[in-house]
C-alpha cells in the first residue's frame, strides 16, 4: 500500500482533502482513484488507512477509515556526522531514515573540507529533509527524523546521563570492539552516534570525546569511507539493540 507524509491532523472516521504535490502524485503519478486505498501518516507516530472519496477535483479527497498498528524504535540514535560531499550525505540520510534515527546534524570537525561545508547550503539541507520525508514514507517509518543545521563539534552539549555517545573511529588504540556494547543499552533513552570526515577525527578530537565519557569502537582492520561507516554503523547499532545479534 503507498504511503504519504501530511502535516495535518489525522482523526479515524473523518473526511481530509490532500494538498499538492500529494493530490498530483496520487492522482496524476500513480493514476489511483476512488475506491483506492493509501496509508497516510503525520509524524506523531500514528498511521492510517484512508480510502479515496472524490478525485475529480485539483485536490484528493479521502476518508480516514481506519488507524493502523505500528511499532517504534525502544531506543533513540541520533547521529552526528562530520559534513562530506552533498551527494554523500543525501545518500546517508536515505539509508539511516530506512535503518532507523531520530535525528541527523551534520557537524564541522577539524578535518571538513571547507568546500563540502560551503556547498551545504540552507537549500541543501531542505533537500536533505524532503529525501528523510521521501525515505520514511518508502520504509514504513512513522517518524520523519530531524535534519538539523550546521553544528560545530566542540559547540555540542554530548553529557547525559540518558545518553550513550558513540564514537565510531578507525584507530585500533584504547578502541573497543562493537560487542562491548551489549549491555550497555539498558537504562538508556537515547544514542549519540559520531562519524569523522573524510580523513577522520583527529587524535585531539578523540581526545575531547574520551573526555566526555564517550565510547570510541572499532569496526575491524578495514578503513571504511565515512558514508559506508555511517551505514554500516547504525545498521550493527540498531540490531545490537534489537538482540539479532550475538
Amino acid at each position: 500500500m503507498h504511503r504519504f507524509f501530511i502535516n495535518s491532523d489525522l482523526i479515524k472516521g473523518k473526511e481530509i482533502s490532500l494538498e499538492n504535490p500529494t493530490s498530483h502524485q496520487i492522482k496524476n503519478v500513480l493514476r489511483m482513484t476512488e475506491g483506492d486505498y493509501f496509508e497516510l501518516f503525520n509524524n506523531t507516530g500514528n498511521s492510517y488507512k484512508a480510502k479515496i472519496i472524490d478525485s475529480e477535483g485539483n485536490l484528493i479527497k479521502c476518508f480516514i477509515e481506519d488507524q493502523l498498528k505500528t511499532s517504534q524504535d525502544e531506543i533513540e540514535i541520533n547521529v552526528f556526522q562530520s559534513i562530506i560531499k552533498i551527494s554523500k550525505l543525501e545518500l546517508i540520510v536515505e539509508k539511516l531514515t530506512e535503518i532507523g534515527i531520530s535525528s541527523f546534524t551534520p557537524i564541522i570537525t577539524e578535518r571538513t573540507q571547507k568546500k563540502d561545508i560551503d556547498s551545504l547550503s540552507e537549500n541543501k539541507l531542505k533537500r536533505l529533509k524532503k529525501i528523510s520525508i521521501e525515505s520514511s514514507e518508502q520504509s514504513g517509518k512513522v517518524y520523519i527524523p530531524n535534519i538539523s543545521s550546521i553544528k560545530r563539534l566542540r559547540n555540542l552539549d554530548i553529557v547525559s546521563p540518558d545518553n550513550l555517545d558513540i564514537v565510531f573511529y578507525e584507530n585500533n588504540d584504547n578502541a573497543k570492539k562493537l560487542n562491548y556494547l551489549k549491555n550497555k543499552f539498558s537504562d538508556k533513552k537515547s544514542i549519540s552516534v559520531f562519524i569523522g570526515p573524510v580523513g577522520g577525527f583527529s587524535i585531539e578530537e578523540i581526545e575531547y570525546f574520551k573526555c566526555k565519557e564517550s565510547v570510541i569502537i572499532n569496526l575491524g582492520n578495514t578503513i571504511f569511507k565515512s558514508d559506508t561507516a555511517s551505514i554500516i554503523s547504525v545498521a550493527l547499532l540498531r540490531n545490537l539493540i534489537s538482540g539479532n545479534l550475538d
